[in-house]
């Protein structure tokens, strides 16, 4: 079944969401392709409706998926501790749409970005994005005074 997708700039439409599937399986290259689906993310749709440096709780779409014959639901696009991934109700429609969008992303060409995030309990810093087509991403360790991190953690958390 063909779908459109439309990003929504209000979360209000997830109302009772759940993660429904990843979009990266398994943990190989890891940073690499997140880097990577981020930026095919972004070029679908903009910006999100919230972007954090909290790694795991990195950002957030609401997209609204609608079938070629049916009525359009709302899925959301995010990345949280375990990852990219789509969460929705778990209903068949939203199901089928969820598989639908994992496709739709892995299609796109990847916008330019770049981005910094925090891992809190390496605690790290991983500065990535795309620049002319091509991820790149350099992870680091962080050394921070006990002040320090607490700062940080506050502002992430």
């Amino acid at each position: 079944m063909k779908y459109t997708f439309e990003a929504m700039k209000d979360e209000e439409k997830l109302v009772s969401t759940s993660k429904i599937c990843s979009i990266i399986d398994g943990f190989a290259d890891y940073n690499k392709r997140l880097t990577l689906v981020y930026g095919k993310i972004k070029a679908l749709f903009g910006q999100p409706v919230y972007e954090s440096e909290n790694l795991e709780n990195l950002f957030s779409y609401c997209v609204m998926a609608t079938p070629e014959d049916g009525e359009s639901v709302y899925l959301e696009v995010y990345c949280a501790g375990s990852g990219p991934a789509i969460g929705g109700r778990h209903n068949e429609a939203c199901e089928k749409a969820a598989k639908a969008l994992v496709d739709y992303i892995w299609q796109a060409e990847p916008a330019d970005y770049e981005q910094k995030g925090y891992y809190m309990d390496g605690p790290t810093v991983l500065e990535f994005g795309i620049k002319n087509g091509v991820p790149y991403y350099n992870e680091s360790e962080l050394h921070l005074s006990e002040e320090e991190f607490r700062e940080l953690y506050e502002k992430l958390c």
